[in-house]
């Protein structure tokens, strides 16, 4: 007897577990999915757009610290103005980046960002994400 109400008790929990689980579950999977920016896979991306020519004159080490330095200038910009005109995230991008002693050309600096840019939008990141339905 007691074998039989230890056995129905945990059949009963386990169901009431699995559909709390699967409630769960269905909520999350209709939630859009958040963009995750990763320093390599931004890095690999903008490596693979960026012109033969720049690429070639731009260390991996300073493309690295570029990223990061244009992820942080939009992230904590209080004004919308960088994401609206390109020309002043890279005017700033490239001050920022000389008042760093990184030896750079403006030219890389803007196909560096214009790659960039790309990579955000695509993670969704930059703009609306899509849902699934």
């Amino acid at each position: 007897m007691l074998g039989l109400t230890v056995a129905v008790s945990l059949a009963i929990g386990f169901m009431v577990a699995a559909g709390f689980v699967g409630r769960e579950t269905r909520k999350l999977s209709r939630q859009p999915r958040q963009p995750v920016w990763r320093l390599e896979e931004a890095a690999l991306f903008v490596e693979g757009e960026l012109p033969f020519d720049v690429a070639a004159k731009t260390d991996p080490d300073t493309l690295r610290e570029l990223l990061r330095i244009h992820l942080n200038q939009l992230q904590f910009n209080t004004e919308q103005d960088e994401v609206a005109d390109p020309s002043a995230a890279l005017q700033n991008l490239y001050r920022y980046a000389r008042s760093k002693d990184i030896e750079i050309t403006r030219p890389t600096v803007e196909a560096i960002l214009a790659a960039h840019l790309q990579y955000l939008k695509l993670i969704g990141a930059l703009g609306t994400t899509r849902t699934s339905e």
